[in-house]
């Protein structure tokens, strides 16, 4: 069976990575004999790291960017009519190829974070479409969801959506919008977001009294296109003046990420930290590099609790027991967190309160040994959960006879 894995795959989101992993552990155990390709946005890591082959999901992802910023934006403008073109093209010869394309998890149906109707959304749609044309079965397997407020987005997830053969959603919350908005079928489920499947290793015992910081290349949501530079520098601002509220409290912090795309603002917390440390002794705030999931979950094993705001830097810290609170910028957040018990434990970064969120800090940890045992329980009732997802998946597009719509 010839099996295609499509999204944002390989670009320097762990959390997507992780979402690739636990489908590839599925695929391995369960469908070895299935020969694997891919159409994702970073095809060089995708080959690099399982050997397998991949193109670029997007034409314009391999052109050259120009010398400045306003050249860059009217080439880009120039460029989208050839783009959408050729994208049509590829994205349909790509899909005609194989027997069942996967969309394995990420938040491809939802709105949060700025993002171009001729991007994902378009060619989504025409792997959809295509899927239909060419006899192919196609699924969005365990994805997030919310409302989307940019008309022309909203209308091509949807179409996309409602075209693939098989839907599943990672929490109650995306799964209720699918349902309101038409994307979801009755008989769609929720299950649970996929990284809760991936072994967990903890070799690593926790520092008392420390917290481990996840910052994000944060730029607000499609609203904000016009002022996100403005958005960006209050967000870092923020995360400054918190790390050195978590330092005057007594307490260390390691700035954790959770896409490639951060580490720029790691960096610079880390700069201010150094600039502002005026002790004898060494800086109670480190970074150190990874580019994994693994890499995540183990840097998180070494702290009491977990400040996060990369959804999957919340999963994270949830997935390995810590003690967390989300800084969220969309409803996922809240719906993890309610899902894993700490639902008291969400801000909004549009209205965040740092002295307050220290205050959670210590809250968290008076609170440490309960949370930990609910994190425990629900952590197993996650991979039961998955279990009966991975089920379904193989049901529904991978057995010899084409099922219809789910």
């Amino acid at each position: 069976m010839r099996v295609g894995l499509y999204g944002r795959l390989g670009g320097g989101n762990i959390g997507n990575d992780a979402m690739l992993d636990a489908v590839m552990d599925h695929l391995r155990a369960w469908h070895s004999d299935a020969t694997l390709d891919f159409m994702c946005e970073g095809p060089d890591e995708i080959t690099e790291r399982l050997g397998v082959p991949a193109v670029e999901m997007h034409w314009l992802q391999s052109r050259k960017p120009a010398r400045s910023r306003i050249a860059q934006k009217l080439l880009t403008l120039a460029r989208i009519p050839v783009a959408g073109v050729i994208d049509t093209w590829r994205t349909a010869r790509w899909v005609r190829r194989h027997d069942v394309v996967i969309v394995p998890g990420a938040g491809v149906l939802e709105g949060t974070l700025p993002e171009r109707p001729w991007e994902l959304p378009y060619t989504m749609l025409v792997m959809a479409v295509s899927g239909r044309l060419f006899g192919v079965r196609t699924g969005l397997v365990c994805v997030g969801g919310s409302r989307v407020e940019e008309r022309a987005i909203r209308l091509l997830l949807r179409a996309a959506a409602r075209l693939v053969n098989y839907r599943s959603f990672r929490d109650e919350y995306s799964l209720e919008v699918g349902r309101e908005t038409g994307v979801a079928a009755p008989q769609d489920k929720a299950y649970a977001d996929m990284a809760f499947w991936l072994p967990l290793e903890v070799t690593r015992e926790p520092e008392p009294k420390s917290v481990g910081l996840g910052v994000m290349a944060y730029y607000g949501s499609p609203s904000d296109r016009s002022r996100a530079d403005e958005v960006h520098a209050k967000y870092v601002d923020q995360m400054k003046e918190l790390t050195r509220l978590l330092v005057q409290s007594g307490r260390s912090v390691r700035l954790l990420i959770g896409d490639r795309l951060d580490e720029e603002v790691a960096k610079e917390v880390l700069a201010d930290a150094q600039g502002a440390w005026a002790g004898l002794s060494r800086l109670p705030v480190s970074y150190e590099p990874f580019s994994s999931f693994e890499g995540l979950t183990d840097q998180v094993a070494s702290v009491q609790t977990v400040v996060a705001m990369r959804y999957h830097c919340v999963v994270a810290g949830l997935k390995v027991g810590r003690p967390t609170l989300a800084i969220g910028y969309g409803r996922k957040h809240d719906a993890v967190m309610a899902q894993m018990g700490l639902s008291g434990y969400v801000q909004d970064v549009r209205t965040l309160d740092l002295e307050r969120l220290v205050e959670q800090v210590g809250e968290l940890e008076a609170d440490e040994a309960v949370i930990e045992k609910t994190l425990a329980e629900r952590n197993a009732d996650n991979r039961a959960r998955l279990g009966e997802l991975f089920r379904d998946l193989s049901d529904a597009l991978f057995k010899p006879v084409r099922g219809a719509v789910r």
